[in-house]
């Protein structure tokens, strides 16, 4: 079974997570090659996932994270070569930044929680018009783990089916919920499989990650123009 505990350095989402991260540093260092210093508006974000970011890099980068509510850790911060601000704000809806103006537009695992596909829709429509470059990281649907409350197949069943069993057993992680709370929280994941993200990032390309020779997540990137 994957190991999932996100606060150990040797779990399965941690080991992953680094190898992207090259991908990102690759936008990063591309951007560097035009200007001394990397506008980054993380979507979602917090401040212990850039402590993955090559030290030679920290410096000269500024991240923004945007969240519904706070998100930063003051003291890791303080504890990084890298320059943070904090904004609330709605990933889906952010008139207060203009067309390009954040160097890269990044979010992890983000889009499969803001709730209907309008929203993704909005979601991936801001995150292209904000960055120059973006990179959105998101599970896989037809990945048979369920990756957050690591439960086999509970992700293809219809919304009613994992709304009662949601209600009525414990799944994996999450513990039983009254049935109200139950449909909140079906609402809030909605995985998405290849032609969803394809169509919501157009302009990017969409690579797959793989464990055990399957896609484990999707990840849409576009390079600075």
């Amino acid at each position: 079974m994957l190991r999932s505990d996100e606060t150990s350095t040797t779990s399965i989402r941690h080991r992953f997570r680094k190898k992207r991260f090259r991908r990102i540093e690759a936008l990063i260092r591309g951007v560097l090659e035009e200007r001394d210093s990397v506008r980054i508006l993380d979507i979602g974000g917090t401040t212990k996932y850039w402590s993955l970011l090559d030290p030679a890099l920290q410096e000269r980068v500024h991240v923004t994270v945007l969240n519904s509510e706070s998100e930063l850790d003051i003291h890791r911060a303080k504890n990084l070569g890298i320059a943070f601000e904090e904004v609330h704000g709605d990933g889906c809806a952010m008139p207060q930044y203009a067309d390009g103006a954040f160097d890269l537009a990044h979010s992890n695992s983000v889009i499969e929680h803001v709730g209907s596909y309008s929203r993704m829709i909005d979601f991936a429509a801001e995150t292209r018009r904000v960055g120059r470059a973006y990179y959105v990281q998101t599970p896989y649907l037809w990945f048979p783990l369920e990756p957050h409350y690591v439960v086999p197949f509970l992700h293809w069943l219809p919304d009613a089916h994992r709304i009662w069993l949601h209600s009525r057993i414990d799944m994996g992680y999450a513990r039983r919920v009254d049935y109200l709370d139950a449909m909140r929280r079906v609402d809030a994941v909605r995985i998405v499989d290849r032609p969803l993200m394809r169509a919501l990032f157009p302009d990017g390309e969409v690579v797959g990650e793989r464990y055990m020779l399957m896609t484990k997540s999707l990840t849409a990137i576009r390079a600075a123009t």
